[in-house]
This record gives C-alpha cells, sequence and structure tokens, in this order.
C-alpha cells in the first residue's frame, strides 16, 4: 500500500501540470488586456489618444504643373474636396520648416486613435483623376507622436496616354514626411477632426 500512495503523487503532478497547462492555453497567455475587438487596452487609463492631423499634397503632373479637380481618398474615404487650380505657398499656421512649400489640397478634418502603447496607425492617402493614373503616399503614426501632426507629400498623376514603366505602376506607395505642429500652434476653434482613422 505504501508503494502505491508513492506511485500516485509523481502522476497527480503531472496531472495538476496538464490541467494549469490547459488552462493558460484557454485563457490565454495572460500577457496584455488588450481587446480583440479594437485593440484598445481598458487597464490603461492614458489610451485611446486621437492625433490630430493637418493633410497637405501637392498633386501635379510629371511636367510639376498643378492637376486641378483630382479626387483624394484618406483611407478608402473620398474627400469633399478636390485639388486646386493652382499652387499656393503654406504660410501661418504651418510648421516653420513649410511655410512657403507649395500645395493645391488641405485638410484638416482627420484623426487617427492610438489605442495601446506600442500601437501604430497605418493609412494610404491616394489622388486621382480621369485620364490619368492615381497615385498615393502611406502614412505612418506612432503612440509617441503629438496630438497635432502635420502630414505632406507630392502626388504625380501621369496622363494614361503616357506608358508606365514597370517600377511605376508596380512599386509600393511611397511615405509621407510627418513633423509635429509648433509649440504655439493653435487649431481654430471649429475646425475639429471629423473622421476618424483607425479602429475605436
Amino acid at each position: 500500500m505504501m508503494r502505491l500512495t508513492r506511485l500516485a503523487t509523481p502522476w497527480r503532478v503531472i496531472v495538476i501540470l496538464l490541467l494549469g497547462a490547459t488552462m493558460v492555453l484557454l485563457n490565454g497567455c495572460g500577457g496584455s488586456d488588450i481587446d480583440d475587438d479594437d485593440g484598445y487596452d481598458p487597464g490603461d487609463p492614458a489610451y485611446p489618444q486621437y492625433k490630430d492631423l493637418t493633410l497637405i499634397l501637392r498633386v501635379v503632373d510629371p511636367d510639376g504643373d498643378p492637376i486641378s479637380g483630382a479626387s483624394v481618398w484618406v483611407d478608402d474615404f473620398k474627400d469633399d474636396k478636390t485639388t486646386d487650380a493652382q499652387l499656393h505657398p503654406l504660410g501661418e499656421g504651418y510648421p516653420r520648416q513649410w511655410r512657403g512649400w507649395l500645395a493645391n489640397w488641405t485638410s484638416d478634418d482627420y484623426r487617427v486613435v492610438i489605442n495601446y502603447r506600442g500601437d501604430t496607425d497605418e493609412f494610404l492617402i491616394e489622388a486621382g483623376k480621369t485620364g490619368y493614373w492615381a497615385d498615393s503616399t502611406r502614412v505612418v503614426i506612432s503612440d509617441y507622436e503629438p496630438d497635432e501632426i502635420f502630414v505632406r507629400d507630392v502626388l504625380v498623376l501621369v496622363p494614361k496616354s503616357g506608358r508606365l514603366g514597370p517600377a511605376q505602376s508596380e512599386a509600393e506607395a511611397q511615405q509621407a514626411e510627418i513633423v509635429p505642429a509648433d509649440e504655439d500652434f493653435q487649431r481654430q476653434a471649429g475646425n475639429e477632426p471629423i473622421h476618424t482613422l483607425g479602429d475605436e
């Protein structure tokens, strides 16, 4: 009888370890409380965070001439405003290092949501017009970015009568330049973003 008792103890330990491992697998590893639906961590009061964006584009043809009436999509959302026929220099309210830069489309209607520490939000801005090949740029916003961010890029629309080379037709989207707002920047009242990009 004593020998049976000694044999039962190791088996009991093995059964307990197997049950524990099964519980860990069923409940997850416990490394994070991140909600699978939207990535939001309910245990971190600092998140979610919202980053307000000012998007700036220069949409031109291969000669550098502005293209008017081009549509712009931000993260697959078609914006109401199309590109202007003329390029306008950036002035007051834009980052100091960008003042004088020429653009024909701007919007401050967008923001991204950062749901947890280390999260990034990535989206495409695309411009297109009938008779031209579309062009796009990729925007990547990280959790360490400030609350007000400026984004800019140049998109070149090639006429469809012109032949695209393999590098142009198969290349991945370029990445837009981003900078924080100047320290004294104040968003004008009534110009709050109305479109949130990313999962909330």
